[in-house]
């Protein structure tokens, strides 16, 4: 493999990496529109804790502040109340099919699901789909890296690239995708911690007085 092979193998590493940051960042939910949803944020919160808002009402809020229908407005409710609740609801969002549905009678508490319980379960599975990233990745970019080194001709390395850009690439998205869920749902686990804030948590402190 001559100087220039390896070049671009390099080159494309870093490239795989920062890609992978880039899309990492995506996934656990960095946005733009930041001030919109504060404003949101902060007037529907201000609402809830006078209790001026029907139930229907509080429930498509705590939708619309996760973004999504996927999710219950008693889950959402308990996130609000972790510690750093922006970071905690993104991961939340994103991982939430690796945990088990909370109960809304006793105490909540994110409890994986049973093959995702134990740290070593989550860790190979992290670990796996990381390889499977970087292994795809690469092989999506084969064509133009390699071509010097099994002396393939530029025009016929574009049009293998044509066929595993697309396809390989797909499954590198899937396999990072994958790789995201493990490792916020991880994180979210670990730092469950409960702090005092101003958001009343009305459903949770009825449910605990009952």
């Amino acid at each position: 493999m001559d100087w220039g092979t390896i070049a671009k193998v390099a080159l494309a590493i870093v490239g795989i990496i920062t890609a992978g940051k880039v899309f990492f960042d995506i996934l656990i939910g960095k946005k733009s529109n930041l001030r919109e949803e504060y404003e949101f944020a902060k007037g529907f919160l201000d609402d809830t804790v006078k209790k001026s808002l029907h139930p229907f009402t509080l429930s498509k809020g705590y939708q619309a502040i996760a973004g999504t229908n996927a999710v219950k407005s008693s889950e959402i409710e308990y996130i609000l109340s972790l510690k750093d609740p922006v970071q905690c609801l993104s991961d939340f969002i994103l991982s939430k099919q690796l945990f088990e549905r909370l109960e809304t009678e006793g105490d909540f508490k994110l409890v994986f699901q049973k093959k995702y319980e134990k740290p070593f379960s989550r860790g190979w599975r992290k670990a796996w789909y990381l390889i499977l990233y970087f292994t795809l990745a690469f092989a999506a970019l084969s064509p133009v890296l390699l071509s010097k080194f099994f002396n393939v001709e530029a025009a016929k390395s574009l049009l293998q690239l044509l066929f595993t850009l697309p396809f390989f690439g797909l499954y590198a998205w899937m396999a990072l995708q994958a790789y995201a869920k493990l490792a916020r749902g991880d994180f979210l686990f670990k730092n469950q911690k409960q702090h005092t804030s101003n958001i009343v948590v009305e459903g949770l402190n009825s449910k605990s007085a009952a």
